[in-house]
């Protein structure tokens, strides 16, 4: 009987573990939904060897409102302006256009764009260190084993996924200000006619 109680002891502390650090992070993500700044985003392959570098700058506003714009390699922009996704590549003059609702509510991209009540259902969170979490998908069909985010002081610092193929891809933020509010023009996508458009759903 006493092991039991033991046991049972040891979970329901784990649990109240699990939900300080799921409720610890949530502040901090839902103080970083209207910030803007700079990215430089590196993939390693599984023997740790860099197979692409990218860099640009991104814009958040809530509620589910983002861009992306990749500048280096290749220009790439990914605009969501809460109702439809948008990825343009740019020198290949080709677009995907997607419901925002399914297509990134699983994924890393909507941590940073959705209310982190509604997204952080999706994972099991656990503290790494100071201002360090560890998300793990609760689905096994997710595309990534474990998603790393840090944060400095109070800002989103750093993001670190490993996906099922054992590849790990850093992105690194700086040059992070908050804002109040921007212009909705901002999350307007404007596709030149030369463009083919596919959508997906």
């Amino acid at each position: 009987m006493k092991h039991l109680f033991a046991v049972l002891g040891f979970m329901l502390s784990a649990t109240a573990a699990a939900q300080t650090a799921a409720e610890s992070l949530t502040g901090l993500l839902d103080q970083n939904r209207n910030i803007e700044g700079e990215f430089r985003q590196v993939t390693n392959n599984e023997q740790g060897e860099a197979v692409q570098n990218s860099e640009g700058v991104f814009l958040l506003a809530a509620p589910n409102r983002f861009v992306w714009d990749t500048i280096t390699p290749f220009p790439q922009r990914i605009i969501s302006d809460g109702e439809w996704v948008t990825i343009w590549d740019v020198d290949l003059e080709q677009a995907t256009r997607k419901p925002f609702a399914g297509s990134v509510g699983n994924s890393p991209a909507a941590l940073l764009g959705e209310s982190a009540d509604d997204v952080l259902t999706h994972y099991e969170v656990k503290v790494l260190g100071e201002n360090t979490y560890q998300l793990s998908p609760k689905e096994q069909e997710d595309l990534f084993d474990t998603l790393t985010l840090s944060f400095d002081n109070k800002k989103i610092s750093a993001m670190s996924i490993k996906d099922v193929l054992g590849q790990t891809t850093l992105i690194e933020f700086a040059n992070i200000e908050a804002h109040d509010g921007v212009s909705e023009s901002n999350f307007v996508v404007k596709l030149p006619d030369s463009v083919d458009v596919m959508f997906e759903q």
